[in-house]
């Protein structure tokens, strides 16, 4: 790739400036390819000297994809500077900070990110396509589980990434109870970090630590020359050892590292062509979001069953019975013989519960693992319970071809309040199910508001009192992490191998973010196009909030904005941004009729109450202005994602309408432009009318709620 040394170095001197550049009251050392700035690290390199801003200033990347994703670098770092010196946003005008290093580093990141304050982005050149980024921007950081009792299996390969990483770093995280004693050798320079201490390995060296106890962690930080490490795990149990390889995966899968590093370059209708709808929808904007693909016949899951037995039958090839289902018996036996060969399998999603649903979906999986298919699974950290950390830690610990990312954002150094205090509630809000298989026609990509667990498959929690390592979730309200309802949500799930593959490699930059910030690379840029539209009506989109400037706000905003006739949505949370109710005021004055189905009672949810005072606070605003409808199927809390605008352009997304979806959760979703398609939805959409009565508009809110939603950062988390 052209300009790749350059666009290496801009994008480690924003990181390293923007860490290092403060007030004068701190110093920070750099290791090449790695900061040591905000997180002391380790790195097997030797010390390179510091990158200043006239290093960089002129030469910000020579492809339009690095410019557009060098300015979101830039953003980020200006936000991060902000928050440590009270600049901007948070206080004090940044010409009041009397230092020179500061200042110049300051003007050069508003340079580059001035971009970011515009909306769109105008296209550039003319030829669409497929392209790939290899630019070194991001902390590398996977976790290596090991429990010493797990099953013996296959011989254990683990791979880490080092695509696009300035530094990498492998946690060995004991998973079990049982102390292991980890021994090898490896191809090149090795750092390990232990106990409080570090030491460098040198290549061809024998090293040798151990895992004492349950959550002891150890961290390794392989040099760039390092490819393979050759092990064995040893413990009272297992004394010969079991052996363990440790390779870096572009250079073992370099099909896979190219499919990872991949981007698209757009093609953009004429503007001035197009109605509004029609524009909001091709604009390309700060937001991730694929070029516009082929909709194709996808499946509506509108049913339970259906949309777990989607699921099922991506990985075996064929759905749970009625029957089974009803057995509840998540050790029922599983008939692999039409399951397909896959290559790869990604399970995003909220959580991952360790019950019937989770626990079946755990089994297939592990099928899987077992023929060498890598797994990538993300969760939220802070939603899991023990028994559903161990049952994943157990599956990763026994194939590490299994990779799981259990998401937790934290603040910046010098942070407000508020966003400290969003570090225990910003979850990972994407909602996806990619299978790729050897036979493409075999491939699948589900989407859309389901997690796994039994809330969405099971009307009332099924006994699992017999199998004491899965969790018997059931209480009905409150703030609990045991928390149960039996939801009414919605999927969409693709067969078209094209799309199939396009999702799972826009997963992808998501799975390779950044482990420091959560930062994920942007998926396309817009360029040129003839003159015609393109003939795809699709588009996917994943949002980073806090990371892309609260693009998906503005998407939805503009959304709004084009209605001319009718917005039809279904939603159970109704906590609109300030932004996003503007905008519905603007669709109303204008005679833009807007139903909603909803669920105004949220008991069964965390933090239900909270949330139902919420929503009778948009009763309350709204009530006599919107056709406003409560979802009233009996103990069903409703949990679809659905937006309808003008009978043409439908969304199914993980998107809530809350202050959440847009300020602090990652989310997910597709964007239909396509009349087709709309009339396809229309019956669901009636389906959840039949199942609502209208909302009595005289809503009572007791004062105390009123005064806790007066504080921003309080709705803000709801």
């Amino acid at each position: 790739m052209k300009g790749r040394a350059s666009i290496a170095i801009v994008l480690f001197g924003l990181a390293v400036l923007a860490g290092c550049a403060g007030t004068g009251r701190n110093t920070c050392d750099l290791l090449q390819g790695q900061s040591a700035c905000a997180r002391p690290a380790l790195s097997a390199e030797t010390a390179g000297p510091r990158i200043a801003a006239a290093q960089f200033f002129g030469d910000a990347g020579t492809s339009d994809y690095e410019k557009r994703f060098l300015a979101l670098l830039a953003h980020h770092q200006l936000g991060a500077m902000d928050r440590a010196n009270g600049t901007g946003p948070f206080g004090h005008d940044h010409h009041e900070i009397a230092n020179s290093d500061f200042q110049a580093t300051y003007r050069t990141l508003q340079k580059l990110a001035g971009p970011v304050a515009e909306m769109h982005l105008p296209p550039a050149g003319a030829n669409s396509g497929e392209g790939h980024f290899d630019g070194r921007w991001r902390v590398s950081r996977q976790t290596l589980y090991i429990d010493a009792a797990a099953r013996p299996s296959a011989p254990r390969i683990f791979d880490f990434s080092g695509l696009q990483a300035r530094s990498v770093e492998i946690v060995l995280h004991q998973a079990g109870k049982q102390p292991a004693d980890i021994e090898g050798i490896c191809d090149g320079t090795l750092a390990i970090r232990a106990g409080g201490g570090s030491r460098t390995i040198a290549m061809g060296t024998a090293f040798r630590f151990r895992l004492s106890g349950e959550d002891d962690t150890v961290s390794l930080f392989p040099s760039d020359g390092l490819n393979r490490c050759t092990a064995r795990i040893r413990s009272r149990l297992a004394p010969a050892g079991a052996p363990l390889t440790i390779r870096r995966e572009e250079s073992a899968d370099p099909a896979l590292a190219a499919f990872d590093s991949r981007y698209e370059r757009c093609p953009t209708p004429n503007p001035t062509g197009l109605d509004a709808l029609s524009r909001a929808f091709y604009a390309s904007r700060w937001l991730s979001q694929t070029c516009a693909l082929p909709i194709g016949k996808p499946r509506l899951l509108r049913k339970s069953r259906d949309g777990f037995n989607a699921k099922v039958e991506a990985l075996m090839g064929a759905p749970l019975s009625d029957s089974a289902i009803d057995k509840g018996d998540p050790e029922l036996p599983l008939d692999f013989s039409k399951a397909p060969r896959l290559k790869l399998i990604y399970l995003s999603s909220l959580e991952f519960k360790a019950d019937f649903s989770g626990r079946i979906i755990e089994r297939l999986i592990r099928h899987h693992a077992a023929l060498g298919t890598k797994v990538r699974i993300m969760v939220t950290d802070v939603l899991e319970r023990d028994k559903d950390d161990s049952l994943l830690h157990r599956l990763a610990a026994e194939f590490p071809n299994v990779e799981l990312q259990e998401y937790r954002w934290r603040a910046d150094h010098g942070a407000p309040i508020d966003e400290q205090i969003s570090q225990l509630h910003k979850v990972h809000h994407v909602k996806m199910l990619a299978t790729l298989a050897d036979d493409p026609t075999r491939s699948r990509a589900i989407i859309g508001g389901r997690n796994i667990h039994d809330g969405f498959l099971f009307h009332q929690p099924i006994d699992l009192s017999r199998y004491p390592d899965l969790e018997q979730y059931g209480k009905t309200d409150g703030l609990s992490l045991n928390y149960y309802s039996n939801w009414s949500d919605f999927d969409i799930e693709f067969a078209d191998p094209t799309t199939v593959e396009t999702l799972a490699a826009h997963l992808s930059t998501m799975w390779l973010r950044d482990a420091d910030t959560n930062l994920a690379r942007p998926f396309s840029i817009p360029v040129r196009s003839a003159g015609a539209r393109p003939s795809g009506t699709a588009r996917h989109f994943i949002s980073v909030p806090y990371e892309d400037g609260h693009a998906l706000e503005d998407y939805f905003v503009e959304l709004v904005d084009a209605a001319q006739h009718h917005i039809q949505i279904v939603n159970p949370y109704l906590n609109l941004t300030p932004k996003l109710a503007q905008a519905v005021d603007r669709a109303l004055a204008r005679g833009v009729r807007i139903d909603i189905v909803g669920r105004i009672d949220l008991k069964g949810d965390i933090g239900g109450k909270f949330l139902t005072a919420l929503n009778k606070l948009f009763v309350e605003k709204y009530g006599n202005r919107i056709n406003i409808r409560e979802f009233k199927a009996p103990d069903v809390v409703l949990h679809s994602k659905i937006m309808m605008i003008d009978e043409r352009l439908v969304a199914i997304s993980s998107v809530n309408l809350n202050n959440r979806s847009f300020f602090h959760d990652s989310e997910n979703g597709m964007m239909v432009l396509d009349p087709a398609f709309y009339t396809r939805m229309k019956p669901i959409y009636d389906d959840y009318v039949a199942h609502s009565n209208p909302v009595a508009t005289n809503v009572t809110i007791p004062w105390a709620y009123r005064l806790l939603f007066d504080e921003d950062w309080v709705r803000q988390a709801f």
